[in-house]
Parts: C-alpha cells; sequence; structure tokens
C-alpha cells in the first residue's frame, strides 16, 4: 500500500550535525567550477593551466561521536550537497529511489536473510521548504543460507537489479539505490570500476548511496533505512515464531524458502 509524509527541512536538535563536501585532487589547483544547478564541481585548474578533475568528491553528513571519531549518517558521491534543502532537491531529481536492509537471524537452524525494500518518489510543492515523499510500494525479499561468497546484504542488491532489470521501463528511469552496506565501495560502484559481485555492476541509470538506518530520522535518507529496517524485522519475526512467512493470501514455510544460488 502506498504512503505519504510531507517532508520539511529542520535541523536537527541533538549532536550538532556537519554537512560538509569532500573534494581532493591529485594536483595542486589554483581555481575550480562549481555548477550550482547540478551540484557538482566540473574541474579544476592546475599552475600550469591545464584542467583536471577531481580524485574524490563526495558529500556527506555527520556527527562526531562520544568516542571522539566520526560518525557518518549519509554520503553521496560525485556531488556538492551541503544542507538538506539541497538534498532534497537533488533526490527529487530521481525517478524511483529504493531504500534497501537487510538482517539475518537463525531461525530452526536455518540462516534466514530478510532485505526490507522500500520504493520512494520525492516531489517539489509550491513551498521550496517542504517536499512531498511518496512509498508507493514495500515488501521483503527473503532467502536463506546465504553462500560465503556474497554478503547477505549485498545480495540484497542484486534481488533488485535484477528486479530493474527485468522491467524494460526502467531502462528510461534514473533509479537512486540506498543502502547502509560497503560505504567504502560506494564510489567505485558508482562509477562501473567495481563490481557488485563478479560480473554484475551497478546498472548504467543507476546509483548508490548512503543512509544510515540506526541513527535518529536526520532526513529522508535515514528514514527511509529505518523503514527498510521494519520491514525486514517484522518478515524476521513472523518466520521465527511462525515457521513460515505470507506473501498475500499464501503462506510459505521455512524450507520453501529459497536459497540462492551463484
Amino acid at each position: 500500500m502506498g504512503r505519504s509524509k510531507k517532508h520539511k527541512n529542520r535541523n536537527p536538535a541533538k549532536k550538532p550535525r556537519l554537512h560538509t563536501a569532500i573534494v581532493g585532487y591529485p594536483v595542486p589547483i589554483k581555481a575550480f567550477h562549481y555548477d550550482r544547478e547540478k551540484m557538482t564541481i566540473e574541474g579544476g585548474i592546475a599552475y600550469d593551466d591545464s584542467t583536471v578533475k577531481p580524485a574524490v568528491l563526495f558529500s556527506q553528513t555527520h556527527y562526531i561521536g562520544q568516542s571522539g571519531k566520526e560518525k557518518v549518517l549519509t554520503r553521496i558521491h560525485d556531488q556538492v550537497i551541503p544542507n538538506e534543502a539541497d538534498l532534497m532537491l537533488y533526490l527529487s531529481s530521481f525517478d524511483l529511489i529504493i531504500g534497501v536492509d537487510t538482517n539475518t537471524k537463525e531461525v530452526r537452524g536455518d540462516l534466514v536473510s530478510a532485505s526490507g525494500i522500500v520504493q520512494c518518489q520525492v516531489r517539489p510543492t509550491s513551498d521550496p521548504s517542504i517536499y512531498n515523499v511518496e512509498f508507493p510500494q514495500s515488501g521483503a525479499s527473503l532467502f536463506r543460507n546465504c553462500p560465503q561468497e556474497i554478503p547477505p546484504e549485498k545480495y540484497g542488491w542484486l534481488c533488485i537489479i535484477e528486479s530493474l532489470n527485468r522491467d524494460r521501463r526502467n531502462v528510461a528511469r534514473t533509479v537512486c539505490l540506498v543502502s547502509d552496506h560497503d560505504l567504502d565501495n560506494h564510489g567505485h560502484y558508482n562509477s562501473r570500476t567495481l563490481p557488485i559481485f563478479r560480473d554484475t555492476y551497478l546498472p548504467s541509470n543507476c546509483i548508490i548511496v548512503y543512509g544510515k538506518g540506526d541513527s535518529s530520522q536526520d532526513n529522508l535518507l535515514n528514514y527511509l533505512i529505518r523503514l527498510c529496517d521494519k520491514e525486514s524485522t517484522l518478515r524476521l519475526k513472523e518466520i521465527s515464531e511462525k515457521g513460515y512467512c505470507t506473501n498475500g493470501a499464501m503462506n510459505i514455510p521455512l524450507s520453501r524458502i529459497p536459497v540462492p544460488t551463484i
């Protein structure tokens, strides 16, 4: 069932949240061009007047924890997004946003994984500080005894990619995948220099961004992952208590939950 909510830009009243853009060049530069409309940095001018591209570019929201360590809440590669208003504007540029969060629990001798999947669409309103956020579809993908070669979280990504590829209409859609898994490699997945698994790469019309779900609901990315975690947790609780999960009018016993073949 679809859901919707009004999302208003706000400042969290907890530990100070820091919005930063990290830009790194392979050589010293004397100037760079910031494209406000695209929310990115196109390039820099080196001291020999050559044009160089950033070697590193990402924006993130974080805070400093009690231990003094940086706690990343969101990270988006190849974009300059200094605040929540720009984050919402950026997310509204996608045709579809898909959040995914996978939990795993031992149930009667099997390791059962549930990838909570929530679709989201962000649309602007007449008030530039308020966006209409729709959640047209939610659910979970269940599997058990995931092979050691691939983490269950990443297998959940593969399930989404397979689903996207099955529908040819998605070729013309821009898709944002939100996950709290494997943050350090998100930039490589987006540049297609690293496969998700074996020879499977992120589709060319899709990018992946980081949202941390076990934090306060600082922004939409965090909220979306929390929804996914809730979907996953409910499915695992159901099958742990009943020995089966429901899919519409069908009851699927534990023994019928598929085992991934890779």
